[in-house]
């Protein structure tokens, strides 16, 4: 998938109001400022009137103000000038703000340009020059803000991005884990298929037709990042179908879902592998077979935006076949890669809020339980 930046004329255009947003709010600011400025350079007696005081202070603040912000909103459009840039615009919008700011002050004031001689024995450069400070001061802190304000959208932008990115990968890794699945499943449904035709045909069309449903809803789920989770368990059930034709009566099963959770959007194929583990790992190694059961149900979940806690979606997988796959055996390395894969989905989809418990079934088994936030705050 390829973003592109737009660089056209237009697009800078359209920048232009937006960079000039706010500049009314900052001109308040300063006028505020440099009247606390001329009242204290008028209480400490540095010279002239209040009124003098107050007209050289705003003349020189909003001079500055309109060569260093606007010349910065002019030439950067509100992206992020470099430190060079960033220090020159500093040096000549105070330089030339000065410059303009004394003229106008002067001409406004009616006095005479000689007070500026440094024979003239008269305090006002004493005074102009710490407002010059000041007011300096006041544009760097203005311009610092606008700048950590803009590397905060950055950084925005930058976590967006970067969110895509994390849902691209979860995709990839889906598709990969469904390549992996259907080979081998589909190699072991054909076999069957193909001894059923001459046996039992009947059977053969039985097992044909819920394996037409389940590659159908599985393409269905394939290109979907959500699926609705009555479609995730048609899936199961045609699945399941599958694989009672080939076990006959060792395998039973029963799927169990709420009118309630049957809208409710989930990721896909996070569920077959917990069903796979349970036929491969808890009822084929067992000598009688046994149950599996799926469900759903809502609970409020830890601490979240109710006052019982965070609502949530809970899917449970269970069986009552040989239990866990001991330690170091076969089939605990596939399990194992079955639930990692599940996890990662999950971490990737959910952050931590989205978890995969596993725990011995009452009396034997093995109970496997997804929790999966409901409130999109905590999805990825």
């Amino acid at each position: 998938m390829k973003t592109t930046l737009s660089g056209s004329p237009d697009a800078a255009a359209g920048a232009k109001p937006g960079a000039w947003a706010g500049f009314g709010v900052e001109i308040a600011a300063i006028a505020v400022f440099n009247t606390v400025i001329a009242a204290a350079l008028y209480a400490f007696h540095f010279g002239g009137s209040f009124w003098q005081n107050w007209v050289f202070s705003q003349c020189i603040g909003m001079s500055i103000l309109l060569f260093v912000d606007g010349g910065r909103r002019w030439r950067w459009r509100g992206g992020e000038p470099s430190h060079a840039g960033f220090l020159g615009v500093m040096l000549g919008g105070c330089l030339g703000g000065l410059l303009v700011g004394v003229v106008l002050g002067t001409w406004l004031l009616g006095l005479p340009f000689s007070i500026w001689r440094p024979s003239a024995g008269h305090s006002l450069p004493v005074a102009l020059g710490v407002a010059l400070v000041a007011t300096g001061l006041a544009s760097w802190y203005g311009w610092s803000r606008a700048r950590l304000a803009q590397l905060k959208a950055t950084a925005a932008q930058q976590a967006l991005a970067q969110a895509a990115v994390e849902k691209q990968l979860v995709q990839a890794q889906l598709q990969a884990l469904q390549a992996q699945i259907e080979p081998h499943f589909l190699f072991n449904v054909l076999a069957n298929l193909d001894s059923l035709i001459a046996s039992d045909p009947a059977r053969a069309r039985l097992l044909l037709g819920h394996l037409n449903r389940f590659l159908r809803n599985s393409l269905t789920a394939i290109r979907a990042g959500r699926n609705a989770l009555a479609d995730e368990f048609a899936l199961l059930d045609a699945l399941l179908s599958i694989q009672q034709i080939r076990f006959g009566e060792r395998l039973r099963y029963t799927i169990d879902l709420p009118d309630e959770c049957r809208a409710l959007p989930v990721p896909p194929m996070l569920l077959q592998p917990l069903v796979e583990n349970a036929v491969k790992h808890g009822v084929e190694p067992s000598m009688a077979g046994g149950a599996v059961s799926v469900s759903a149900r809502l609970a409020q979940v830890g601490s979240g935006a109710g006052p019982g806690g965070r609502p949530c979606l809970i899917l449970t997988v269970s069986d009552d076949g040989a239990g866990f796959p001991a330690r170091g055996s076969s089939g605990h390395a596939t399990a194992g890669v079955g639930l990692a894969n599940v996890r990662e989905r999950l971490y990737g989809i959910y952050g931590p809020h989205g978890t995969l418990t596993l725990s011995e079934g009452t009396p034997r088994g093995v109970v496997a339980t997804l929790t999966l936030p409901l409130d999109t705050r905590f999805q990825a």
